[in-house]
């Protein structure tokens, strides 16, 4: 039954494609992304994107399905990568797990928190319309804690999950408007991006790791763990900041340019501008105070 449904996941993912929802969406991304492929290539991975969205819409929902020797089935890692993240989390340090709109990412909070990790993710929050709810209830079954923030709230509710020992899922490739954004690279292209994660490495003295689902042909997913990841020290912490979600944002830009057709290419990642030359520039961070017993 499960089979069929997110078959059905794909189908009505395909259906979206061939409606135009969001296809001008897909598009642009994609034509900013690959000046070099051809029209007709960007299609097939625009219209594959929605098919996989579809998919693992159905995957996540229908998770909690699973029993746990088919969730160790279906989940693989690499030996030596899980010996690390182990290891982590025995060492009772803060952990922020970065990840991004890539493959199955809902799933990789969902089942690493059925396997007994306590997970609190931060995600944007979306909205109170029906399938906001139904999309959150989906996430309450599988036992996560959704940290809906808007803009100030993140730092806080970072730092109180973290302080109740669990690990923190951070979204990484969300377009964040407004004056506290850093300008990274993606493709080449500046992208506002949110520099939480490297605060809390600075700050929280978090270990941080870069993680991603990928699914693969046969119905299984590889999760892939890079890290720990540590931000320079050079004296300049405006420039450490950016230099380390510069790397977190090519780290991804390696994995989307492998797998294009598992990013999320129907959001806006490039929406928000950097201000011109001369325009209020962004305010230097506040303070964070570390979670108890990082320091």
């Amino acid at each position: 039954m499960r089979k069929f449904l997110i078959g059905l996941g794909g189908a009505l993912g395909w259906l979206l494609w061939t409606l135009h929802v969001r296809r001008r969406v897909v598009m642009d991304n994609l034509r900013l992304a690959f000046p070099e492929w051809t029209e007709a290539r960007r299609r097939e991975v625009g219209k594959q994107t929605l098919v996989n969205i579809g998919r693992m819409a159905v995957e996540f929902l229908t998770v909690t399905k699973i029993d746990r020797a088919e969730m160790d089935r279906m989940f693989i890692y690499d030996p030596k990568m899980a010996e690390v993240a182990s290891a982590a989390l025995q060492s009772k340090r803060p952990i922020v797990v970065c990840t991004a709109h890539f493959g199955n990412f809902e799933n990789l909070a969902a089942v690493h928190n059925l396997q007994g990790y306590k997970i609190a993710m931060v995600v944007r929050r979306m909205g109170a319309g029906w399938f906001g709810r139904f999309w959150n209830k989906g996430r309450s079954k599988a036992g996560l804690e959704v940290l809906e923030v808007t803009r100030g709230e993140t730092l806080r509710a970072a730092q109180r999950a973290m302080r109740e020992g669990k690990v923190l899922g951070y979204v990484i490739d969300q377009n964040m408007p407004g004056h506290r954004a850093i300008f990274p690279t993606f493709f080449g292209v500046p992208a506002a991006t949110a520099p939480t994660p490297a605060y809390l490495a600075m700050r929280s003295k978090a270990i941080v790791f870069f993680m991603l689902d990928v699914p693969l042909p046969d119905g299984r997913h590889q999760i892939v763990i890079e890290g720990p990841l540590e931000p320079p020290d050079t004296g300049d912490r405006e420039a450490d900041v950016l230099a380390f979600i510069q790397d977190l944002n090519d780290r991804l830009e390696r994995w989307v340019r492998k797998y294009p057709e598992r990013w999320y290419w129907l959001h806006r990642r490039w929406k928000t501008r950097p201000p011109a030359e001369g325009e209020r520039r962004p305010r230097p961070a506040r303070r964070i105070d570390p979670p108890r017993g990082a320091e």
